[in-house]
């Protein structure tokens, strides 16, 4: 009598599948779902983001282009453009568009808070951030809140009190070389949909854990026959 094949790899694993077709099914299904409970509990937050440009006066950069002759930085120390270090527009500035002060006082003119409310500092961090990015004269404002149209308010007063401070403060440097102006280079944006929470992203990651567990499961499974 000849001796039966042994199975391939690929046999025995679709006979796996075959034989384990519920749980590799149904464990993905209940981790989507389960992701999907997590999600609703979630707060819903949109997001309004502004693009702000803190460099010296053109006519300093013309004639520093013109002269090939190095200008100062608000530091006092030669500006290089290729040194995020000696950016230091952008850098004085991005902490205090979120500084819970200034972001109380704008979220007082956007109408957000009344006048005798309070905001701490892990409020005003979950409302506002500003970054510098690095290699660029450019702060970017990133402000949360549930409502679009309070968003885009929010973010539109904290630009305004910015380009405010810009002008007092600057105008009063020594030296126009020293000087940084503030300019909006993208207006705060209108968000048409929810940035948080992130629906897709948290759906993919509970049926990807599930289809580990299922493929865990089988594999302990088989491996105990």
């Amino acid at each position: 009598m000849p001796a039966t094949r042994p199975s391939s790899p690929a046999e025995r694993c679709l006979r796996a599948i075959r034989k384990h077709v519920l749980p590799l099914a149904g464990i993905p299904a209940i981790g989507a779902a389960i992701a999907a409970a997590i999600t609703a509990t979630q707060p819903t937050l949109y997001r309004s983001q502004a693009l702000l440009s803190v460099k010296p006066p053109p006519e300093i950069v013309a004639a520093a282009i013109r002269t090939k002759r190095p200008y100062l930085g608000p530091d006092g120390h030669i500006y290089d453009a290729n040194d995020p270090e000696r950016q230091t527009g952008p850098g004085r500035y991005a902490p205090r568009l979120a500084a819970p002060g200034l972001v109380a006082a704008a979220a007082r003119d956007a109408g957000i808070l009344s006048g005798d409310a309070a905001l701490d500092d892990v409020k005003a961090a979950d409302w506002v951030t500003a970054e510098r990015i690095e290699g660029a004269d450019l702060i970017r404002l990133t402000v949360w809140q549930p409502d679009a149209d309070a968003a885009q308010k929010l973010a539109t007063a904290i630009v305004a009190r910015g380009l405010e401070i810009n002008r007092r403060e600057e105008a009063a440097m020594p030296e126009p070389e020293l000087r940084r102006n503030m300019l909006v280079v993208d207006a705060p944006t209108r968000p048409s949909a929810p940035a948080y929470p992130r629906w897709p992203v948290n759906i993919c990651v509970g049926l990807a854990l599930g289809v580990l567990a299922a493929s865990t499961y089988v594999a302990w499974v088989e491996a105990g026959r």
